[in-house]
């Protein structure tokens, strides 16, 4: 019982480099109390049939061997809940198969068998009586030593033991209906926040958009970063330093997660992903879209969004979550043509951008703006390498690394030669931070770095500067819509605009999965990370102000921000089943209208609202070719009883925008949102439909009862008014229709309408 788990944590420790020291052997003490204790387990399992047991000390030694690999690709000790990923044919071949020492593996797994099996062939009752009484003495024993908190948890803890405590302490308990309202409720100061003189004059109006995603890299691979925090830098990439110090580079930036999809998820959305272990907001919002995200938004202003990465889709949903958000094109592994080096992650990175410049050719020729997000993959683990690159590093990680930078400078070369620069925003960041691996430094400083990302922002105006000042993922996506100059309020968004200069500190947190650690950035700059979710916080002050410096100082603070920092943890989860319903009004992005007949552009029938519930709709739609078009946009609460009616006739190029809510104090059994379309003469006609929101809402102040209008207009305005008529009726004169369909139940019409008054 002793043989996996002490030989693979010594294992795991030789290959990090690291000093042992005194903190280490509590490790290996909760190995043993472990090990007595699943010794006395076998003992009584044994004395029924030796095998069995044998068979579980052979899974035993497989799982330390798991958490091994674990703890050589993300420092962390494995999680019960990854198991989910092993029903990804891309996880499960192009990770975990890909075993750093298999000869070590099979020894470890073949030898605990053995010994098992042999060992075991008297087992008798009695004989577990003396390793329980040991492994709970032991395990008390490590109850009562304090963990180290400037040491890794994998170093001091028992895989089994940690994930059992852990487990037991945790709740996916939430209360809110939103996450991005209840994150508002909670610290007001974490919304969009753009009431600040701009940091340098910009002018990004009509201007392209390209986010370039590096999987894995941190602020202390760059030079200029680690050198402004105060730190001597790793993996170092300095083709990409030279891009960072040469334009706006921001040295302290935090990842709001670990994983692709919490990071992916913060840059486009512009909010806080899940900080806590369990469902990503990712994977709900594949399936039931509740916000509106930086690509839709884009959309929304005639931009063309395309979404492309290197490896498959289908992991983690990307296929399905890329369009919910507004992405008109989500491309992946099947798209590349070729490759220097190809594995079950996809293409590397020098053939993924090499291609993407096709991509950027193909937005380049199209009459419109464009926003292109990349995602490369060669930096993921187990790293996607050709043989034959020539690098003066020998470990993967660090060749990785370093055919990345070299991949990037060819990249950058080639829009430089295409004049992209002149027109283009351009925004290079990582989805993740795999930080500063082994112990020769201090080790909360170390966690922490797990948490700092970079940001390079390329300008047309060719600003050239280093910010020190905090800035985060989620201040990506209103970042975006404030250099455009879109008329965005950036109320979708959270955080701050990078091209602004705020005069006061800010509240900022984060979460690190793979450690079970949330925490939080205060206005002063001090720190609070606590570990097990919650359970277990301490607060730390950054020397010299040097968040991401090499040291990080303990000190005794207020608890009611650790308090807060919790609260955040448990908030920031996927919306529950209150959450606000939302229904595309229609499949299609664009709709060739028919003549002369009606075509139903968008219909939700059916669709019964409660009193404390409401309806909120918006759409806006352009119609497009030489022909005008009429559209007929109706609300009803019965069967030919409106409340709202529109008749507009667009001309091409004309936009119609139509924003309201429906309420009603008396519930509505049935009722109806419908839109049709029709060419005004003979000819031909397409509709664009920039917006198509539909929500149920069931939290928040409801507005007041029936219609109402919060946009109606056509841009350019009509010619002539009667080429834009409503009319709306108020949900009052249906009262006794309403109320008498809520005491008889779903009858026809004319029964609940005797004197024919429909």
């Amino acid at each position: 019982m002793l043989l996996a788990p002490w030989a693979y944590r010594a294992l795991a420790m030789a290959e990090v480099s690291a000093v042992v020291g005194v903190a280490d052997l509590r490790g290996f003490v909760a190995d043993a109390a472990i090990a007595a204790l699943t010794l006395a387990f076998l003992l009584s399992l044994g004395r029924i049939s030796r095998w069995p047991a044998a068979v579980c000390a052979a899974l035993l030694a497989l799982g330390y061997y798991a958490n091994f690999e674990t703890v050589q690709a993300l420092g962390m000790i494995a999680s019960p809940l990854d198991l989910k990923y092993f029903d990804a044919p891309t996880f499960v071949r192009g990770s975990a198969l890909a075993l750093m020492h298999p000869l070590a593996l099979a020894a470890g797994v073949l030898a605990s068998f053995g010994l098992a099996a042999w060992g075991l062939r008297t087992a008798a009752l009695r004989d577990a009586v003396a390793p329980l009484l040991l492994g709970g003495f032991l395990l008390g024993g490590v109850l009562l030593w304090p963990v180290d908190v400037t040491r890794s948890t994998w170093r001091q803890e028992n895989v089994i033991a940690y994930n059992t405590d852990w487990l037991a302490g945790r709740s996916d308990a939430n209360d809110f209906a939103t996450s991005v309202s209840a994150m508002r409720d909670l610290v007001p100061a974490v919304g969009a926040d753009l009431d600040a003189p701009r940091a340098f004059p910009v002018d990004g109006r009509g201007k392209n958009v390209l986010l370039i995603v590096l999987e894995s890299v941190s602020g202390n691979y760059l030079d200029t970063a680690a050198k402004y925090q105060g730190r001597s830098p790793r993996n170092r990439m300095p083709l990409l330093d030279q891009r960072f110090a040469q334009n706006v580079g921001y040295a302290t930036f935090f990842t709001h997660n670990r994983r692709t999809n919490r990071g992916l998820y913060s840059l486009l959305c512009g909010e806080y992903p899940r900080l806590l272990a369990g469902t990503p907001k990712m994977a709900v919002a594949a399936g039931r879209p509740w916000r509106r995200c930086l690509p839709g938004v884009l959309a929304a202003h005639g931009y063309h969004t395309v979404y492309l990465q290197t490896a498959p889709l289908g992991f983690m949903q990307k296929d399905s979550f890329m369009p919910a958000i507004g992405f008109d094109e989500t491309l992946g592994d099947g798209w590349f043509q070729r490759a220097y080096h190809r594995t079950e992650w996809g293409v590397d990175d020098r053939a993924f951008f090499e291609q993407a410049l096709t991509k950027l050719d193909e937005l380049e020729a199209r009459d419109e703006p464009w926003f292109l997000t990349l995602l490369n993959a060669g930096t993921h683990h187990p790293f996607v390498v050709p043989p034959s690159y020539e690098s003066p590093y020998r470990t993967d990680v660090r060749r990785a690394f370093s055919y990345l930078d070299d991949a990037l400078m060819r990249f950058f070369q080639a829009l430089d030669a295409r004049g992209l620069r002149e027109d283009t925003l351009i925004l290079v960041t990582s989805d993740e931070s795999r930080g500063s691996f082994g112990e020769l430094e201090d080790g909360t400083a170390a966690l922490l770095s797990q948490n700092w990302g970079f940001l390079v922002a390329m300008l047309p105006e060719r600003e050239r500067r280093v910010v020190g000042e905090p800035f985060a993922q989620s201040d990506v996506a209103l970042s975006v819509v404030d250099y455009l100059g879109i008329d965005h309020r950036g109320l979708d968004f959270f955080g701050r605009s990078i091209f602004r200069t705020y005069d006061r500190g800010r509240v900022l947190f984060y979460g690190n999965l793979n450690d079970r650690m949330v925490g939080g950035l205060k206005p002063d700059g001090t720190l609070v990370q606590c570990k097990q979710e919650g359970r277990r916080c301490a607060h730390y002050q950054a020397p010299g102000g040097k968040i991401f410096g090499p040291r990080l100082r303990r000190i005794h603070d207020d608890e009611r921000f650790a308090e807060t920092v919790r609260d955040m943890g448990q908030r920031s989860l996927p919306p529950t089943a209150s959450a606000a319903l939302q229904v595309p009004l229609i499949a299609q992005r664009v709709v060739t209208v028919p003549q002369p007949e009606w075509l139903w552009v968008q219909s939700v029938s059916q669709l019964a609202i409660e009193p404390d519930e409401w309806v909120e709709v918006d759409i806006e739609v352009e119609s497009r070719g030489p022909t005008p078009v009429v559209l007929n946009h109706r609300v009803n609460v019965g069967k030919q009883r409106f409340v709202l009616t529109s008749w507009i006739h667009l001309e091409p190029q004309q936009v119609f925008k139509l924003r309201y809510t429906l309420a009603s104090d008396i519930p509505v059994t049935r009722s109806s949102v419908r839109t049709r379309a029709k060419l005004a003469e003979p000819g031909e006609a397409e509709l664009i439909f920039r917006k198509r929101r539909f929500e149920i809402k069931r939290a928040g102040d409801r507005p007041p009862q029936g219609i109402q209008l919060a946009r109606i207009e056509m841009d350019p305005p009509p010619s002539a008014p009667v080429r834009m008529q409503y009319t709306v009726t108020p949900i009052e004169n249906h009262a006794g229709y309403l109320q008498r369909r809520v005491e008889k139940g779903f009858r026809d019409e004319e029964e609940l309408d005797p004197e024919g008054e429909l």
